[in-house]
């Protein structure tokens, strides 16, 4: 795949039950592509405008010896092995692999911070399989 040259971070909310609240797990993804473009629309209070993500992560990317799982998977097995995909969970630019961030953390150290809006596995793409990640 074209242009993925980037390295990112997936930090993935889990449920740390003796804590009683999620925690964030770090996996630092090298070979990625890192696309924004400005989403607007306008409406009876005027116009709206915000960034809109499209994150390309092609299935051969350096995961950090980590492999991925659907999201049902990743919550039942080993988070030190695994990494998912999921709605809500957050994308940095850079690499960053320090656990126990919060997002509140993320968003004073980093320059950019994408919510995972959804998630299109493309891996049964003939020429370049891999997921596609849009988020704001």
């Amino acid at each position: 795949m074209k242009l993925c040259n980037e390295t990112v971070t997936v930090f993935n909310a889990r449920l740390d039950q003796e804590k009683g609240y999620d925690v964030y797990i770090p996996t630092v993804i090298t070979g990625v592509s890192w696309f924004c473009e400005i989403a607007s629309t306008v409406d009876s209070s005027g116009l709206k405008a915000a960034n809109k993500y499209h994150i390309r992560i092609p299935v051969d990317a350096d995961f950090s010896g980590k492999a991925y799982a659907d999201p049902l998977a990743y919550a039942a097995g080993d988070a030190d092995s695994l990494f998912t995909l999921k709605t809500g969970d957050i994308i940095v630019k850079g690499a960053i692999e320090e656990s126990g961030l919060k997002p509140a953390d993320l968003q004073k150290r980093c320059g950019e911070i994408v919510t995972i809006l959804g998630v299109t596995d493309n891996r049964r793409a003939p020429n370049s399989p891999h997921w596609k990640v849009v988020g704001a």
